[in-house]
């Protein structure tokens, strides 16, 4: 008994004497890896495309014609919607109204339009549409389906085309085309009715540059239907003359924009003014372009 108690106190004593093994910490949860942000303009993808918007009952005279709805107007299901678009805006400064619809929480209209914009009565999408056909514009893009990368035509693939005949088939009153954006849909549409305008007296030019190297090969007299390649509405397009006044002149030019470079709004407005919407009431009563606030304001 004595000898068993002994062993017991002995035992006790190593064990208090032995330094303890510490206990191994838990491995730590492995941490998902993060997934990295994408933002759906970068991520390839099949696009498709809106049908035409026609009024019902005043005969349109002018296709203004995009190459295929961005992203951000793809998840809205509405034509021209991302913020900095100058389209809406274009149209309600010609039309009579201001554009009352963005997205991504924006209440109002981009701090570079804002500004110099010329109506208060805002309009929502619907109410917009029908002001704009209404007075005889109708809406459509000529790219039907693709697989692109993000909402720039450069990234436009496999397309499938819109009938753009078609629809001037069935409303023959259409006598003319802008090219919503720029030289770039008007190069799309060449590529995608080469054949059709090459038919004698269906196409003539707007007798302009921009037109001019759209379409070097149509006449600028003739022709059913007038081709005008618009500045583009995009806010990825920021043409030469609203550059920086020290930027054009280190790429050597030195014309009048050169030295005194137009503010971005104003310059897109000022064409879009003459070419499309030159027969509007509000665009007839505007101020032509040349105030203090048309031009850049230079750091």
């Amino acid at each position: 008994m004595r000898l068993g108690r002994l062993c017991a106190v002995a035992a006790a004593a190593r064990a208090m004497s032995s330094p303890r093994k510490p206990k191994r910490a838990p491995a730590p949860a492995a941490t998902p890896e993060k997934k990295r942000k994408t933002s759906p303009h970068f991520s390839a993808d099949a696009k498709g495309a809106f049908p035409p918007v026609v009024d019902a009952t005043v005969p349109p005279h002018t296709l203004l014609l995009g190459t295929q709805p961005s992203d951000n107007s793809l998840r809205a299901g509405q034509y021209f919607m991302t913020n900095a678009n100058a389209f809406w805006h274009i149209a309600g400064d010609a039309l009579g109204f201001r554009r009352g619809f963005h997205i991504d929480g924006r209440a109002e209209a981009v701090d570079f339009i804002r500004p110099h914009l010329l109506h208060d009565e805002a309009l929502g999408y619907d109410a917009a549409v029908a002001r704009l056909t209404g007075a005889g514009f109708a809406l459509w893009d000529i790219v039907a389906t693709s697989t692109r990368k993000g909402s720039l035509d450069s990234a436009i693939r496999d397309a499938t085309y819109a009938d753009v005949r078609g629809l001037l088939r069935s409303h023959p009153s259409i006598r003319r085309i802008c090219f919503s954006t720029g030289k770039g849909s008007a190069q799309i549409f060449a590529k995608a009715h080469a054949s059709w305008l090459k038919e004698p007296g269906e196409f003539r030019r707007r007798d302009d540059a921009l037109s001019a190297a759209a379409f070097p090969k149509l006449p600028t007299a003739g022709g059913r239907v007038e081709l005008c390649c618009m500045v583009s509405v995009s806010p990825a397009s920021n043409p030469r003359e609203t550059w920086k006044r020290e930027v054009q002149q280190k790429k050597g030019f030195d014309d009048a924009w050169a030295s005194k470079p137009a503010a971005l709004y104003p310059f897109k407005r000022r064409q879009w003014f003459e070419v499309a919407f030159a027969d509007c009431a509000a665009v007839r009563a505007a101020a032509p372009f040349g105030a203090k606030t048309d031009y850049r304001a230079e750091e």
